[in-house]
């Protein structure tokens, strides 16, 4: 069950990143309000895997949302993912793996 509260978490903190990011283009309200609704959602999911998962792998799977912000970004809006982001991402997947083996 934890494991999908920390899914809730990432999942909720990336769709209130493109709401905020929605907001910024359009300066419609509506897109501002459920944008900071998702992120509170977020924390409550944080907090609630961190009891049972731990920090440490909480941390680290909250670390795919930046992966997950951008590859989303250039979906919807179109924007451009910069050579260099590749890099960081796989650097991002290889500390996720990791520490899943440790």
């Amino acid at each position: 069950m934890a494991w999908l509260f920390l899914l809730g978490s990432v999942i909720f903190a990336v769709l209130g990143q493109l709401f905020y990011k929605r907001y910024g283009m359009t300066k419609r309200w509506i897109w501002l309000i459920v944008g900071l609704g998702l992120f509170c959602l977020a924390v409550p999911c944080t907090m609630i895997a961190a009891r049972s998962l731990g920090i440490g792998t909480v941390y680290v799977g909250t670390s795919l949302s930046y992966i997950l912000a951008p590859m989303l970004g250039w979906w919807f809006f179109a924007e451009q993912v910069k050579p260099s982001q590749w890099k960081y991402f796989g650097l991002i997947m290889l500390g996720v793996i990791v520490y899943a083996w440790v």
